[in-house]
């Protein structure tokens, strides 16, 4: 049994040869972190060839997997981009452009300084355009011969995150009215807008800037209608709309967005005249009569100017009425009626009107009757 002081010499003694130990250690570290390394490059290697072997085979989906296992182990970033291009490749070759653009995406987050960006964004204003057209990638690539079995449409992702990378490209017009009214139809009113007053603005020139004026004009006019507290909305549709009859003066949307105009003043006159009757009703005439004095210069064609005139009239005695309102436009857009043209039919009988004596209706089979007396002159 060892006693106390034996217990202390060997505690001793290993720290006088700890030095050496730790050298040891050290090297086995370094050894074994070495043969970690050349494994790690040998799974890239393994991996990035059988990607390429899948591609010669024409398995687009599995070389790509591989491809994306290589770029996961690979430690250097040119070796990591290298892959990552190689998997956008087979994702495009198999014709799932969604994965190809999340891959594309990588790319020019995580490695822009070893790709063409401009090429890339450009590429992803492609893919746009396709799932535009109607492209759907494959919901699961092994159920893919069934041919409903679809995902679903991605073209607002990919058209925010390309106008994200490149806002004033050549194609960025169109993509942000695109935008816009896919913004619109999924109920993001505000995001909408926004694209579309950034698209009247910085691309004043482009042949979209005119549908963008329209598209903005009418969402705000029927924002106005739902309640417009401050009346923000209806003014900014009334500047829109005035802008629009100025800067296109010709164009075939013309009447209608008169129309439209009108109606927006229609509504702010209401909203207005409804303040004036407010102030009226709690005896402050003063601020009442300013009201119906603004509708009265500002809006003289509108529905409410007459009762404004009418209300005035009674608060202030000396007002003196002009007498004279110019008449109301019509609201509604007025179309060109043009009739249906007539169209003859290869049915001569229909059995309903034949009393009985058809099954089947009558056709004319196209055989010109010949003419005996002409035939009798020939001859």
């Amino acid at each position: 049994m060892l006693e106390i002081k034996d217990v202390k010499f060997c505690i001793i003694r290993m720290f006088r040869n700890s030095y050496n130990y730790g050298k040891l250690f050290l090297a086995g570290i370094l050894l074994s972190l070495s043969f970690c390394l050349i494994a790690e490059d040998l799974a890239v290697t393994e991996k990035f060839q059988a990607g390429l072997n899948a591609m010669k085979a024409g398995a687009y989906v599995k070389a790509a997997d591989n491809f994306l296992d290589a770029e996961h182990l690979a430690r250097n970033v040119r070796m990591k981009a290298e892959a990552a291009k190689e998997a956008m490749m087979a994702y495009r070759k198999a014709n799932l452009l969604y994965k190809e653009f999340t891959v594309i995406e990588r790319l020019l987050n995580s490695y822009p300084a070893e790709v063409d960006f401009g090429k890339l964004v450009e590429r992803e204003y492609e893919i746009c355009e396709a799932y535009y057209n109607g492209h759907r990638d494959y919901e699961f690539w092994s159920l893919r011969w069934i041919p409903w079995l679809l995902g679903p449409d991605r073209s607002e992702e990919i058209l925010e995150k390309a106008l994200k990378h490149a806002p004033f490209a050549q194609t960025a017009p169109r993509a942000k009215l695109r935008l816009a009214v896919l913004q619109l139809e999924n109920g993001k009113v505000k995001e909408a807008l926004k694209q579309l007053r950034e698209l009247v603005k910085n691309y004043p020139q482009s042949k979209y800037c005119k549908f963008a004026y329209l598209e903005l004009g009418n969402a705000l006019f029927q924002l106005s209608m739902t309640g417009d507290g401050d009346g923000k909305y209806n003014g900014e549709a009334v500047n829109v709309f005035e802008k629009f009859i100025k800067t296109y003066p010709n164009a075939a949307e013309i009447d209608w967005v008169k129309k439209c105009l009108l109606r927006s003043k229609d509504i702010q006159a209401k909203r207005l005249l409804g303040i004036a009757k407010f102030y009226k009703r709690i005896g402050r005439t003063a601020p009442a009569e300013r009201y119906l004095n603004d509708i009265l210069i500002k809006y003289p064609d509108t529905k409410s100017a007459e009762d404004s005139e009418e209300i005035l009239a009674k608060i202030d005695k000396s007002y003196t009425p002009e007498g004279f309102r110019p008449t109301l436009e019509s609201r509604y857009q007025k179309y060109d009626v043009i009739p249906i043209p007539a169209q003859t039919s290869r049915i001569i009988m229909v059995p309903e009107n034949s009393n009985g004596k058809y099954l089947f209706p009558l056709r004319d089979l196209g055989i010109k009757r010949r003419d005996s007396k002409a035939e009798n002159e020939n001859e």
